[in-house]
């Protein structure tokens, strides 16, 4: 009789996904396009193929003047995960499912996303890693809808299938910077982020003009100042 994986009397469940959530370094994301991650067989002689994963950024322009002093340039939606990171709602495909059909599954599953109005297509992807000591291929999407749409996604999260199992909650993204130039989105930047969710981030803030360049290396840098002064 074989003898049980003592790994999956401890994770149970989450035993075959359990290390993809471990941190990783920057250096270990490789960005490839979606083509070649799509059109390669990627381990398939090997004891344990790649498999491909999918994340997705919904986010609108918003322009509110908060306090009467700054200015939220747009409301971007991520999530609390069970494993206490911050990320992007999505997951790990199962084989025989294309890549979309598995992200627009996982989206009506965690945050309630209404499919016949907001599913994802191949047109809202926008970067493809690969992370080979993890055999992950990662896929992010991003889609802009109106203020009003935004909203309303947001508040069907709590009605959402995986609510309180996969997502602990809905998370807004701080966009904007108080004058000390650390409270609001530099802070907000030095939490935990699950794998390149934080590069993500960053890359469709600047690509979907929500700030510049100049402005997102700024955050970044009061991001640094913040953590030498106070995290430990």
């Amino acid at each position: 009789m074989a003898q049980s994986d003592p790994h999956d009397a401890e994770w149970g469940v989450l035993a075959a996904n359990e290390g993809y959530g471990r941190p990783d370094s920057e250096e270990d994301y490789e960005q490839i396009s979606y083509e070649d991650a799509m059109g390669k067989t990627w381990g398939k002689n090997e004891k344990k193929p790649y498999r491909h994963a999918a994340h997705a950024m919904i986010y609108a322009p918003d322009g509110k003047i908060l306090w009467d002093m700054y200015e939220n340039k747009a409301v971007i939606l991520m999530t609390m995960r069970f494993d206490g990171y911050i990320g992007f709602p999505g997951g790990i495909m199962d084989d025989g499912e294309t890549l979309e059909f598995w992200l627009n599954r996982e989206l009506e599953e965690e945050i309630g996303l209404d499919l016949t109005r907001h599913s994802f297509t191949k047109e809202d992807h926008v970067l493809s890693h690969v992370i080979h000591k993890k055999k992950l291929l990662l896929h992010f999407y991003c889609k802009r809808v109106t203020l009003e749409e935004c909203l309303e996604i947001e508040k069907r999260t709590i009605d959402a299938d995986e609510y309180g199992f996969e997502v602990l909650g809905p998370i807004r993204v701080p966009m904007f910077t108080f004058k000390d130039n650390e409270r609001g989105l530099p802070i907000f930047l030095s939490n935990k982020f699950i794998g390149n969710a934080k590069e993500d981030l960053l890359y469709c803030i600047e690509r979907e003009n929500i700030m510049t360049k100049e402005e997102i290396q700024l955050a970044l840098e009061n991001c640094e100042k913040f953590k030498a002064r106070y995290v430990r």
